[in-house]
């Protein structure tokens, strides 16, 4: 299965702007592959002053025009952005399967209360998987500092997504923890970070990663600015979780006492 990774350069807080952006590259992956990952709220860049960016589902144009991207290419897009529902807003990934259709809503649920996320950000309160090829199990950013959500999502899911804004600033602890995740889950863990610069001044260097169920970092076939095109081997994943069923040894009843 062919993925692309879109280490994607937000323009701060212009939709139009990013919207063309996307555009383009969805028409340059045409026949290249059947999946494209976009990072953390996409088209705005990570703003949590302007919160007026935050797209209604139902009525947004910007979605609309994002379905019709995915029919008319035939392609799956996963991408990120700031949702809002009545008088709530959400720091959301949104998965539109080649038909045109929305297929799931993650809403982050691990939200980053040290920039302040969580003052302005209502968090999510489901773990949220796709039935994309494989399962995919869905995430956002800070999430990954948090494994018990990785183990729920791994249980039905062979493929793991995290779609982030991580500054360089802690960039080690982003290849660290997408590494251990992959391990810990015998899963693909698939990591997409966007690069340059933000309004926040953080800056931000290419990092999206796909790690192997064994943890050994997967290279791409093809690499052009942007963009990352990878060819992943579902056997891989199924194959190692019967050769090493870790899994099965799980306490689960035990390791609920220690959150009471």
């Amino acid at each position: 299965m062919k993925i692309a990774t879109i280490s994607f350069n937000s323009i701060w807080e212009n939709k139009v702007a990013n919207l063309a952006k996307v555009e383009k590259i969805i028409n340059s992956l045409k026949g290249k592959a059947q999946y494209v990952i976009f990072p953390e709220m996409t088209f705005s860049g990570f703003s949590m002053d302007n919160i007026g960016l935050a797209e209604n589902i139902i009525e947004s144009n910007l979605i609309s025009k994002i379905i019709k991207l995915a029919k008319d290419y035939q392609i799956n897009i996963l991408f990120g952005l700031m949702t809002k529902k009545e008088n709530k807003k959400y720091n959301s990934c949104i998965c539109i399967n080649s038909n045109g259709e929305i297929e799931c809503i993650y809403d982050k649920i691990h939200l980053f209360s040290y920039s302040g996320e969580d003052a302005l950000i209502t968090p999510g309160i489901l773990p949220k998987s796709i039935k994309w090829k494989g399962g995919w199990g869905l995430s956002i950013c800070y999430d990954l500092r948090f494994p018990e959500l990785y183990q729920q999502l791994s249980k039905s899911n062979l493929i793991l997504v995290n779609i982030a804004n991580w500054p360089n600033t802690r960039i080690t602890h982003w290849k660290t923890l997408l590494k251990a995740r992959s391990i810990e889950n015998q899963s693909f863990m698939i990591g997409v970070n966007r690069t340059g610069s933000d309004g926040n001044g953080l800056e931000y260097e290419e990092s999206s990663l796909i790690f192997s169920p064994s943890g050994e970092e997967i290279y791409p076939l093809e690499i052009s600015d942007e963009i990352k095109i990878f060819d992943l081997d579902l056997n891989i994943a199924m194959d190692f979780r019967e050769r090493f069923p870790f899994k099965n040894d799980r306490k689960k009843n035990i390791y609920k006492n220690f959150y009471n």
